[in-house]
């Protein structure tokens, strides 16, 4: 990035000497040529056609200077327009990203699970496509934020979320949902491998020390969807299978019925 700023400026650079080099030759050109035509008006040479000549070459040397600080103008439009249009690329795309992405942990947030469910739920209603939904939420989460800090709290809940998102499929997705709390959504999954996924999770979150120093876990509700399942309902049942799993103590996974 550096690198890259450093050409651009040297560029710039480069453009400005050009074009005031350009003009000082310009100007050079323009004094001669005068010079030469008040000569022949003042005092006329025995040969004036010869004087002229050297007028017209000048003229024309004029002319391809001119020629030339357009196209070094025009080039630098075009460049300024090709800059212009990057940067407006690179805003839309920090819009698009800022529009469907949690602020804080950079997984995607509830604005897209709406989109990403729907069509989902889509294709188990149209071609019985397995779908299954994980809640989980990090048990005790506001007693880590009133011992070590809301920062602290952040920090860990924005590393747990991508270490989980690192041991997902590319075909999975992860959501936070609000808190502490997110949900996976792993389309061509049943119920039995959800569950086997949320159980490594569970493990996995438990035995890792984040922060260096505070170990958290998690309770997960699974739940598959149904051909009969509206988004609603699904997301009634995944709740209500994280409500079960927090009741029975915590720190376990637990499958919601069909």
């Amino acid at each position: 990035m550096k690198h890259d700023i450093q050409s651009v400026h040297s560029l710039k650079k480069r453009y400005t000497l050009y074009y005031v080099f350009s003009l000082v030759v310009l100007g050079l050109l323009f004094c001669a040529n005068f010079g030469i035509i008040y000569t022949l008006v003042v005092t006329p040479p025995d040969e004036p056609a010869t004087v002229m000549k050297y007028v017209y070459l000048i003229m024309i040397a004029g002319f391809i200077l001119l020629l030339a600080q357009g196209l070094l103008v025009f080039t630098r439009f075009l460049s300024l327009l090709g800059n212009e249009a990057e940067t407006i690329r690179s805003l839309n795309d920090e819009l698009e990203q800022h529009s469907v992405l949690d602020s804080l942990t950079k997984v995607f947030n509830r604005h897209k699970f709406e989109s990403v469910a729907n069509r989902e739920m889509q294709n188990v209603r149209r071609y019985n496509s397995p779908l299954t939904g994980i809640m989980f939420d990090v048990d005790g989460f506001k007693g880590i934020n009133e011992e070590y800090g809301y920062g602290t709290g952040d920090r860990l809940l924005a590393n747990m979320a991508q270490y989980i998102k690192g041991k997902l499929r590319n075909s999975d997705y992860i959501f936070r949902w609000r808190g502490g709390k997110f949900i996976i959504l792993a389309p061509h999954t049943d119920a039995e491998k959800a569950v086997m996924l949320a159980e490594k999770l569970r493990q996995m979150i438990g035995h890792k020390l984040f922060g260096g120093k505070i170990r958290m876990t998690l309770s997960l509700g699974v739940v598959q969807a149904t051909q009969e399942d509206t988004l609603e309902t699904f997301l009634q049942r995944i709740q209500s299978a994280l409500t079960a799993a927090k009741s029975k103590g915590k720190n376990r996974v637990v499958l919601g019925e069909r």
